[in-house]
């Protein structure tokens, strides 16, 4: 493709230089030869022709200028708007999503009109690109991807495979879908060295994969993805920005204060504007405002997060808002911020994250019969995808329901007790204090579990049971099975040994 056009361009022949360009621009982008394609353009007769301006300034803005791909795009729109190219390059620049959402449906009805001078191939992918960051329509969005998918497949365009593959994997996390998104990336080939589209987007193999384990309430994993692809002084508005984010929820769930300061340092980088229809603005403050609550500072967490109750098109933000707000002690925020994010088609994990927020809020609200079933809702939803992380918050109100649960019996209790286990292994407070299988023990006490029970489920003998669970309550300083829950939990919310355990013993025996 480079070597016609240079061929064309050398024989003088202009005309034919500009339709190789058209018909290949997008490939020649998807496949990493940006540079030589700018290169092209400004080697053509007639530089300032409307789609070689186009051209140049999808280029400039993967290479991170997106001022001068916005002087070039101006320059260039002196065609009709439903011109292939016109359509396509709107597709990379456009800032804002009301404004992608138009040029979504013309760049598709341009495809439906596509001639064979252009790149069907690409054109697909980027459509399914650009629906995934409208948010609108996900079931399109990885439609588009799989036909994209099958397309370069057809056409041996392994390039855009890839890259349609690894968006088609983003399209299914977004949606939830994490098992087969999983799957997708387990099969991507691997590339020495970045693509331009990949240091364009970011790092979305291990963003996804980082968005995968947060959910599943693997943070150390979490991390560990998001680390290895966060480079500071990046343009805060990809797949890299994402990370970032995700990084700092994650932190605060280990509750890693050691990390703080740099993470606020992190979050200043994202973008402030909106950028590929993302609203960066909103994710950024409600992350922002989540790490001044884990530092103590509530009020500036609330300045924060104000502007974002007025805006729209967020729902995971929103989800995570609405636990915000309630953390916060504001109810009726907290349900503003639940009709925000369920106010559209809400992916699995956001919709599990609202349940559990409405069970502690209808818990707070002593509408217990509500909250035990919102919060039963919660377990069946996050039953297929492994979704955990919504029960595992510090918060007193969701350890306490979810201990009220436990004992009252649930119909998705083989989920509930892995949560149990995985609350305890996530106790810092508890470190040191109970071995291994103590904790492991501790779990089944919050169950209506007898001792016979749980040793015929560890296939242990029953007095190695009892044993165990006397050094438990020597330990905690109690003397009965709620206590030693009770005493637990307090440890857990950062109650002092001794006073954690005086506490739990006054509850139980209701003084």
């Amino acid at each position: 493709m480079i070597e016609a056009v240079r061929d064309a361009l050398a024989s003088g022949e202009a005309e034919q230089a500009r339709r190789v360009l058209r018909k290949n621009w997008l490939r020649l982008i998807l496949e990493s030869h940006t540079r030589e394609l700018e290169q092209l353009c400004l080697a053509h007769p007639d530089p300032h022709d409307p789609h070689i301006l186009l051209i140049r300034a999808c280029c400039r803005d993967l290479s991170g200028d997106p001022y001068g791909a916005e002087f070039l795009r101006g320059q260039g729109l002196r065609v009709a708007s439903d011109d292939f190219v016109v359509c396509f390059t709107d597709l990379l620049l456009a800032p804002d999503t009301s404004t992608k959402a138009v040029i979504a449906d013309r760049a598709r009805h341009a495809l439906s009109q596509c001639e064979p001078e252009d790149d069907y191939p690409s054109a697909l992918f980027l459509l399914g690109w650009t629906e995934i960051r409208l948010r609108r329509d996900l079931p399109r969005a990885i439609a588009l991807l799989r036909s994209a998918s099958d397309e370069a497949q057809l056409q041996s365009r392994a390039e855009t495979f890839r890259l349609a593959q690894s968006n088609l994997a983003f399209a299914l996390t977004h949606a939830g879908a994490f098992t087969e998104a999983e799957q997708i990336l387990d099969g991507l080939p691997s590339r020495e060295v970045a693509s331009d589209w990949e240091r364009f987007e970011g790092g979305l193999p291990q963003s996804n994969r980082g968005c995968i384990a947060y959910w599943r309430g693997d943070f150390e994993e979490a991390i560990a993805q998001f680390d290895s692809i966060i480079v500071e002084g990046s343009p805060g508005t990809n797949f890299e920005a994402l990370a970032r984010l995700y990084l700092v929820m994650s932190l605060i769930a280990l509750n890693r204060e050691g990390r703080y300061h740099n993470a606020a340092r992190l979050l200043r980088g994202v973008s402030t504007a909106d950028k590929h229809g993302i609203p960066w603005d909103t994710l950024r403050r409600v992350t922002t405002a989540w790490l001044a609550h884990a530092q103590g500072q509530d009020d500036q967490a609330r300045r924060i997060v104000t502007p974002t109750l007025t805006r729209t098109g967020a729902a995971v933000a929103h989800a995570l808002l609405a636990e915000l707000y309630r953390v916060l002690g504001d109810p009726e925020s907290s349900a503003r911020a639940l009709r925000l994010a369920t106010s559209a088609g809400l992916p699995r994990y956001a919709l599990v994250s609202t349940l559990v927020t409405s069970a502690a809020l209808s818990s707070v609200a002593e509408r217990g019969s509500q909250a035990h079933e919102q919060l039963d809702r919660a377990l069946a939803e996050a039953i297929p995808e492994r979704i955990l992380a919504p029960f595992l918050s510090g918060d007193p109100v969701i350890v306490d329901l979810l201990n009220a649960h436990a004992v009252q019996g649930s119909r998705h209790q083989e989920l509930l007790r892995t949560i149990l286990e995985k609350r305890s292994r996530l106790s810092a407070q508890l470190t040191g204090v109970l071995t291994e299988r103590e904790n492991e023990i501790l779990t089944f006490l919050r169950t209506t579990m007898t001792a016979d029970e749980i040793a015929a489920h560890l296939g242990i003998a029953y007095p190695t049971v009892k044993t165990h669970i006397r050094s438990i309550y020597r330990k905690l300083g109690v003397t009965k099975r709620r206590a030693a829950v009770q005493a637990a939990d307090n440890l857990d919310r950062g109650i002092g040994r001794d006073s954690a355990a005086e506490a739990a013993n006054r509850q139980v025996q209701g003084l």
